[in-house]
């Protein structure tokens, strides 16, 4: 590791905490760590097809085909000495089949390139990934959390989810104090100098978008306080090193209607460059943002959620994107907002609205089986504001829709050894309402028609 770079601070953290592990003695080290640990994991199988048409074609073609399993085993220890406890945990993904025409990265199994910043978008492959390997040190209200590992706190940092996580390299403090009046207060902070998407073999640093001007780390800070009256109040900041700022702030709040549970918030994503970044570089002209209003019921057997979203992304990336490292897959950043209808629906200027329900069929005497759809439709997307290129299909004044539908079935084992087994089924009808290109006309985040099913299994088990 080069002299004086911060990655040091992480290699200190480690060996702190393997020395207040080490210094316990070994009759407190085998009752606690051994005696109160636990050994789970998960098996999984992921098969799906998604096609696409692209403008001017008359039939969808292969975009994404193939099946995977997935298995994954978690060691957590008990604690020792009422101070430290340890974690590791690894997963496997074994590639069952494949289409030639298919994409890759297909992000379930592992691309054939093991680093984000070198991906060739050549092929996948199976293979073995340490996704977590952390020490613990718990002290009251504290809690510090350092090696590999995925953020647990309030900060802006977040690892991308396949059908496990990804993973950084750094350390995570959380502060959570009791008696504190009328509410609980959360504090975390968060700072990671390496990174690997769960579709990635290696850890990589992190550099800005001309992948070649690094950037030394990326941190953040988070605060929540709820005042256990259904008010939850959320606020945090974040930085790439000499590059981007991003801001949080989100309100929730939970009232009963009707007798049940009516949950809204607001919630508002802010990011811009820090000083004059220079060409490729300068992903925004001043602040983006992206805004959101959600709603969230169950009545009865129907659980009903009704979203909106605003975009505000000038520059020229063109969207916004949560993440403080723009490179595909090189880190992530926290969206509480998700709608598993393939377009992000994040373009400069764009509003979306989403409305879903999922009926719960355990009334009809099917425990377990529940079924939903879901539609989202986004208007007046507008092209990057600053375009060095611009294709053919590059219009300032262009103003793009985007919809789609999905279906959902799910059934999940109820009682018995297979107990929290699950098979869903998802299907997505995605329409880009133009003949732009996938990715053309200043549009670099959004994609032509698509049809897309997804079939996933899991299976959970404990070994101890």
């Amino acid at each position: 590791m080069e002299k004086g770079y911060p990655g040091n601070r992480a290699g200190r953290l480690c060996l702190l905490l393997s020395c207040s592990f080490i210094s316990l003695s070994p009759e407190s080290y085998a009752s606690g760590f051994f005696e109160d640990s636990r050994l789970t994991g998960d098996i999984y199988y992921w098969q799906r097809e998604r096609d696409r048409k692209e403008a001017g074609q008359s039939n969808y073609q292969t975009n994404l085909s193939h099946g995977t399993w997935n298995g994954h085993l978690d060691f957590s220890s008990g604690t020792v000495g009422g101070l430290f406890s340890a974690e590791i945990a690894a997963f496997t993904a074994i590639e069952m089949m494949e289409s030639s025409g298919s994409a890759h990265p297909n992000e379930i199994a592992f691309s054939a390139s093991d680093r984000a910043y070198s991906e060739a978008w050549g092929g996948d492959k199976s293979g073995i990934s340490l996704y977590k390997a952390a020490g613990t040190l718990k002290y009251g209200p504290l809690n510090l959390r350092a090696g590999y590992l995925q953020p647990q706190g309030q900060t802006l940092l977040a690892p991308h989810w396949s059908l496990l996580p990804g993973t950084y390299r750094g350390a995570e403090v959380r502060y959570s104090p009791e008696n504190t009046g009328g509410g609980d207060l959360k504090l975390s902070y968060m700072w990671a100098d390496r990174y690997k998407a769960p579709w990635h073999l290696k850890l990589d640093r992190f550099y800005k978008n001309d992948s070649r001007s690094r950037i030394a780390y990326l941190h953040s800070l988070g605060a929540e306080y709820d005042f256990r009256n259904g008010l939850v109040l959320e606020t945090a900041a974040g930085q790439a090193k000499n590059y981007i700022n991003q801001y949080l702030a989100k309100t929730s709040y939970t009232v009963d209607v009707a007798g049940s549970p009516l949950t809204g918030s607001y919630q508002f994503y802010g990011a811009q460059n820090q000083h004059s970044q220079e060409a490729a570089n300068q992903m925004y002209q001043g602040m983006a943002w992206l805004q959101a209003v959600t709603l969230a019921y169950r009545y009865g057997p129907v659980s009903w959620r009704l979203e909106a979203t605003q975009v505000s992304a000038p520059g020229r990336q063109g969207y916004f994107l949560q993440r403080m490292t723009p490179t595909y897959a090189s880190s992530n950043g926290r969206m509480d907002i998700w709608w598993d209808n393939r377009s992000d629906f994040n373009a400069h200027g764009e509003k979306a609205v989403f409305i879903s329900g999922m009926y719960d069929l355990a009334h009809l005497k099917l425990p377990g089986f529940a079924v939903g759809a879901s539609f989202v439709y986004g208007w007046d997307a507008r092209p990057s504001s600053v375009n060095d290129s611009p294709d053919r299909w590059y219009r300032a004044g262009n103003r793009l829709r985007e919809s789609a539908w999905s279906l959902d079935g799910i059934y999940t084992v109820q009682e018995g050894r297979a107990k929290g087994t699950f098979f869903k089924l998802h299907f997505t009808r995605y329409n880009n309402h133009s003949d732009i290109p996938s990715g053309a006309g200043g549009y670099a985040n959004i994609f032509q028609d698509e049809k897309d099913i997804k079939f996933l299994m899991g299976f959970p088990f404990s070994l101890k």
